[in-house]
């Protein structure tokens, strides 16, 4: 398992993707876009998916071609502010993966001393059976 973990933070180094959006590691993140002077507002969720349209009342009484881009307006403000958004969250979680990379080693290493020696005392005890 540490040695997963340590090619994870080792893919991390160079620069490979982390978590994809839309995956339970992913960080819950939206992004709103409003338009036709608020009357219709939009929220994105990540994987570029739309949550929520609200439409004000007044809305309605939009012609149909001024309702859809005032739909397609917010919808893509929504989606610009998310991946604003994202763009933070992801500035927010940099961890110094140089210095976790290293721990992780240590602890790999400490565990296979000690197995190491846990071995070694069973071996002793199954020869002093084996004697006995």
């Amino acid at each position: 398992m540490l040695t997963e973990t340590r090619g994870v933070l080792e893919s991390m180094r160079a620069g490979r993707p982390g978590p994809a959006a839309g995956t339970p590691d992913a960080p819950d993140v939206e992004g709103t876009g409003e338009a036709a002077d608020g009357r219709v507002k939009v929220t994105a969720v990540a994987g570029g998916r739309l949550k929520s349209v609200e439409l004000d009342p007044r809305a309605m009484r939009m012609a149909s071609q001024e309702l859809g881009e005032a739909l397609v307006t917010a919808a893509n403000a929504a989606l610009d502010d998310l991946r604003s958004r994202a763009a933070g969250a992801a500035a927010d979680e940099i961890v110094d993966t140089a210095a976790l990379g290293a721990r992780v080693e240590e602890i790999q290493n400490e565990s296979l001393r000690q197995m190491r020696e846990i071995t070694a005392a069973l071996s002793d005890a199954v020869n002093k059976f084996g004697r006995a």
